[in-house]
């Protein structure tokens, strides 16, 4: 009797084992399968004209009046000595070099990069959109805007995350001049 219940117990735990491993394989030949919600998300790109954001929210806005008239920006976009071409280059090398960076999205015309952080030991990612604005040839502004859409965060963590990602990119601006 005991042998039997083993016997069925071994049987069930293969088709189970069998079934998990087949699922597996399965979404592994698919790849970003919308079984799992696509490879693109729901997450929409930021648009800092129709933004809605007070300072202190847990978030991080660096935006100039004109641009996000409906935001109360903790700061104002961050200035650079370089023209909107090389500031662009730069964040894109800085953020390919960056193992925690992804990009999410890239708006060519807007000059806007959507990207999701997650730093270890983080269990929600964080999403940091930027757009570079050109001054004049030599000359250029970063809007900065990071948030989490869903977990914990608090304004000050976002604080520390922009003076890390702008401190980087003024390092690498100082060293292209």
């Amino acid at each position: 009797m005991l042998e039997k219940i083993r016997s069925y117990l071994l049987l069930i735990s293969f088709i189970v084992i069998a079934g998990g491993l087949m699922l597996y394989m399965y979404v592994l030949a698919k790849g970003d399968s919308s079984m799992f919600g696509g490879s693109s998300g729901t997450l929409e790109a930021t648009d800092f004209q129709t933004l809605t954001f007070t300072a202190g929210d847990k978030g991080y806005l660096l935006c100039d009046a004109d641009l996000c008239s409906n935001a109360e920006a903790d700061g104002n976009a961050e200035p650079f000595n370089i023209g909107a071409v090389s500031l662009r280059q730069i964040l894109a090398d800085y953020t390919d070099a960056m193992p925690t960076v992804r990009t999410h999205n890239f708006d060519f015309r807007k000059s806007q990069f959507d990207f999701v952080e997650r730093l270890p030991g983080e269990t929600y990612p964080t999403v940091i959109s930027v757009q570079v604005l050109p001054v004049t040839a030599l000359s250029s502004k970063l809007v900065f805007y990071s948030y989490k859409p869903i977990g914990k965060s608090t304004a000050e963590d976002h604080h520390e995350r922009a003076e890390r990602w702008l401190g980087a990119l003024h390092a690498l601006a100082a060293k292209r001049r």
